[in-house]
Formats: structure tokens, C-alpha cells, sequence
């Protein structure tokens, strides 16, 4: 019998955001796919489940867990990760053709083959945003519009603001986040936002052009555990430089692929990594934090 993954999390413990992180980093499970794109997992794959935690119980890394679990008999077909990979290479394709196509009903229906195939994590990783670099290079190379990449963006956009709907409802540590002024692209900081969200933080998300002295009335307000100012260009936020390098700036990260000059001269931090890993980064510290004992506790 195939049982999709909330039923194999129910059966072996384990959460399927696990479940889908041993998947990708270990091939430890080999799903099939229902003619609706949903993963399939079998009673071989709950065996090496089991054989995994185990292992992990009496005292091995995940990785020799992985590695010992696929070698008692029960390991995935060799093919499993080419499909899988050839699966990504199909659904970006569609993605990437219907960005240039200026059919909503296109791009909406490449969106769709996306979210239906994989998790939202890599949706975002490994599909949105590559096509959104290619889509961006392209524009640069002249052979793409400026009216065919608006176009397609913000029919994603709109898509993506939709799976944030409700993202400021919750009980986590909530996450502020906003563009400088005069950058306008902030769909990066919404998938950001969505991969945080996907983590437990209530996002509060400002989005494009905002001026920072409201940015920062905004955070002493709600007194987030995490702010991020994000740009496309950080090149034209030089003047930025005296307000993000007082105290009263002090709690603010910056993210974009060119803030780096500007968080060195500002002492700010800087998210190099892509909105998944990052977030994933930022969700381990807070947990780590909320775990460190109290100055003077008895740290338990």
C-alpha cells in the first residue's frame, strides 16, 4: 500500500519536513508519484525509516544512519534521483517558456505544475527563483521586455502573495521585512518570507520602497526577533549608509547578492545565502538562543 507523506510522518515519528530533508540529502526514501504529482511512499521506505532512527538513537550522525539504512537490502532504485531530476528540469522548462509567453493562463499553469510537484522549499530553491535569475539575465541580454518581465513577475507575485495569506497569524518570532526606498522588487523578500513562514515566524512584510525612519518606528513597535531590508541593487543606497550605521539600525540584516560593501561599512549582517537556506540558518539560531540558559539561571 502507498501512503502519502502526513500519513508516513504519522506512522514513523518522524516530521515531514525530516522526512523530505532525508529524502533530498540522503535519497534515503524512493516516493512515486500519483497521477495528481503527490509523493507515494511504500513499506520499504517506512523500513528505512525505522532502520535510520534507530540508528540515529544509539549515537550515529544522520549521514552513517543514511548510508547503513540503504545498505540492509531495502535501498531506493538507482533512478530515483535522475527522475527526480529530470522532473525539475521538465517543470522549469514550462516555467521558463511561460514567462516569455505573456500568457497569464500559461504562467499560471506552469505555477501550478510547480507547487503541485514539489514542497514549497523547493519550489522556491530550485524553481522560482533560478527562473526569476534567468528571466532577469535575459532582460539584461536584450532578449526578454521590460514589459515581458513585469508581465511575468507579477503574475508570480500575486501567486505567492496569495500562499501568504495569514502569514502575520501565530504563535513564532516574528520577522520584518522590507525593501529600502526606490527599490520596487521584492519578490525575493516574499519568497524569503514564505520560507520563513513555512519555519513558524508570523511575518509583518512592508515590501517595496520604504523609507527607513518608518521602517524603524515600525520595529520599535512591534520589536521583532528579526528585520531584513532587502534590494535587488545596493549600488544606489549609498546614502543609506549613516542611518544603518547607528545603534537604532543595529538589529537590521541586509540581504541581496550586492549588499556586502554596504553591511561591511555599516556593521550589519549580511544574508548571502538563498531565502530557504538562510532561513533555515535564522530558525536554528532562534532556536538556539531560546535554548541558551539565562545570565545567572540555573540553565534549565
Amino acid at each position: 500500500m502507498l501512503i502519502r507523506i502526513g500519513a508516513l510522518s504519522a506512522r514513523t515519528g518522524v516530521s515531514a519536513d525530516v522526512l523530505r530533508s532525508w529524502e533530498r540529502r540522503y535519497r534515503l526514501l524512493a516516493p512515486r508519484r500519483s497521477p495528481g504529482g503527490f509523493r507515494l511512499y511504500s513499506e520499504a521506505d517506512v523500513v528505512r525509516i525505522g532502520t535510520m532512527t534507530r540508528l540515529i538513537s544509539a549515537g550515529l550522525s544522520a549521514r552513517e544512519a543514511a548510508a547503513q539504512a540503504l545498505a540492509t537490502g531495502h535501498s531506493p532504485p538507482t533512478s530515483a534521483a535522475s527522475v527526480e531530476d529530470t522532473l525539475l528540469q521538465e517543470v522549469c522548462a514550462a516555467l521558463h517558456d511561460a514567462f516569455r509567453s505573456f500568457d497569464e493562463a500559461a504562467i499560471e499553469a506552469a505555477i501550478d505544475l510547480v507547487l503541485s510537484r514539489f514542497d514549497l522549499d523547493m519550489a522556491v530553491r530550485d524553481a522560482f527563483l533560478p527562473a526569476l535569475r534567468q528571466l532577469g539575465d535575459d532582460w539584461e541580454a536584450g532578449t526578454v521586455t521590460v514589459a515581458q518581465e513585469h508581465f511575468s513577475v507579477n503574475v508570480l507575485r500575486g501567486r505567492l502573495m496569495g500562499l501568504a495569506r495569514g502569514w502575520d497569524g501565530g504563535f513564532g518570532p516574528r520577522a520584518l521585512l522590507a525593501c529600502p526606498p526606490a527599490e520596487f522588487h521584492d519578490i525575493s523578500l516574499i519568497l524569503f518570507g514564505l520560507a520563513l513562514r513555512r519555519r513558524g515566524w508570523r511575518i509583518t512584510f512592508l515590501g517595496s520602497d520604504t523609507p527607513i525612519d518608518e521602517l524603524l518606528r515600525v520595529r520599535d513597535g512591534l520589536a521583532p526577533q528579526l528585520t531584513v531590508l532587502f534590494a535587488a541593487s545596493w549600488e544606489a543606497q549609498t546614502g543609506l549608509i549613516p542611518k544603518l550605521s547607528g545603534d537604532a539600525a543595529a538589529s537590521i540584516a541586509l540581504a541581496g547578492t550586492t549588499a556586502g560593501p554596504l553591511a561591511a561599512a555599516t556593521g550589519r549582517r549580511w544574508l548571502t545565502g538563498d531565502p530557504v537556506a538562510e532561513a533555515e540558518a535564522l530558525t536554528q539560531e532562534f532556536t538556539r538562543s531560546r535554548r541558551r540558559p539565562r545570565p545567572g539561571g540555573s540553565g534549565k
